[in-house]
């Protein structure tokens, strides 16, 4: 029943074939009739009759006709009760079903226990690339916000939970004024671009600043709609850190606890590191499992000094435009079956 109920071609002809026979043993039933009446007298009451039977048929058969009209007819679905409903919500399931057990295989071919949570990624090497590339450092940072969709992409497809970018330090306004205007007007219309792939996909979009009022006004707004318009989304999520250092993190965090000790809603001896913990712009999720840095760096630059504690550090030669969804892979297997925490024990 349930293969019959799946197979909208065994749906279609049956009700298409009932039709038919009905309409070939009428027919038949009709000429029986006919030949009954030839062999009798053939009144005026007898041609009458005839005449009504066959009228009768043909409107059953048509009737019949126009039934396997809107069996067949889509769009009478909805107008056909709980009954189609039903089949197609089977088959809709099977699809599911199907469509589960294909996209069940990462790329990695790590198991779920062993993936990691949390990325954190220092997006190092956009103005070298940019540089090399087209002789222009701008357009690195285009391609580098190019990679950054790619990137979550790639995390998504492989299981991982959550994403957290360095796109700009609070070491960058130092940066050359026109360098930084650049950067700025890139980060206005990739809000947008980012907004709109993230409603697509369930990205939950989180804005990490310890100084926002750094930030320009019209950058502040197209951030604020991304954080605002994704905010149901839960399929995953992404911290750009933005305007951002991490021991100004933790110092915006110890007075966060100094202003609760001082208003009397903690005592100073209570206070230890899950309070701590709480006042950190990532306390909606937790510590990065890995640390990847591209461009050949191999250093942290005051990017989430007090998260990565327990994290497992990546650098990659590579610039970030450069970066293949290869090169996320082979970070996750090694992760998973070449790392070892123990967390000091």
């Amino acid at each position: 029943i349930k293969s019959y109920l799946s197979s909208p071609l065994c749906l279609a002809l049956l009700p298409l074939l009932v039709g038919v026979g009905f309409g070939f043993w009428m027919g038949k039933r009709n000429g029986d009739d006919v030949e009954v009446r030839k062999q009798t007298n053939g009144t005026w009451g007898s041609k009458l009759a005839g005449h009504v039977s066959q009228l009768y048929h043909w409107l059953w058969l048509q009737s019949v006709l126009i039934l396997v009209h809107l069996d067949l007819d889509p769009r009478s679905s909805h107008k056909n009760g709980s009954c189609s409903n039903l089949f197609q919500d089977e088959r809709d399931e099977q699809t599911r079903t199907e469509l589960k057990a294909l996209n069940s295989e990462r790329e990695s071919g790590v198991e779920e226990q062993y993936l990691p949570c949390h990325i954190a990624v220092i997006m190092d090497g956009n103005r070298r690339y940019g540089k090399a590339k087209y002789g222009n450092a701008t357009r690195g940072h285009w391609d580098g916000s190019k990679t950054l969709i790619e990137f979550s992409k790639w995390c998504i497809s492989e299981g991982i939970q959550v994403l957290t970018v360095y796109a700009f330090s609070t070491e960058n306004w130092d940066r050359d004024p026109a360098e930084v205007a650049a950067l700025m007007a890139i980060f206005c219309k990739y809000c947008d671009e980012l907004r709109v792939e993230a409603l697509q996909r369930g990205i939950r979009i989180h804005v990490l600043a310890t100084e926002d009022e750094r930030i320009p006004e019209d950058v502040r707004v197209g951030t604020d709609r991304m954080v605002l318009e994704t905010r149901h989304c839960d399929k995953f999520t992404m911290n750009i850190c933005l305007s951002y250092g991490g021991r100004g993190e933790i110092v915006n965090a110890c007075k966060g606890i100094a202003m609760d000790v001082q208003s009397g809603k903690i005592d100073v001896d209570q206070v230890g590191e899950i309070d701590l913990q709480k006042k950190m712009l990532t306390g909606h999720c937790c510590d990065p499992d890995i640390i990847i840095r591209t461009s050949g760096e191999e250093r942290l630059s005051n990017f989430l000094l007090w998260q990565v504690a327990y994290s497992e550090f990546f650098f990659l030669k590579k610039h970030w435009p450069e970066l293949q969804k290869e090169d996320l892979l082979e970070v996750i297997r090694t992760f998973a079956h070449g790392r070892k925490r123990r967390y000091g024990k």
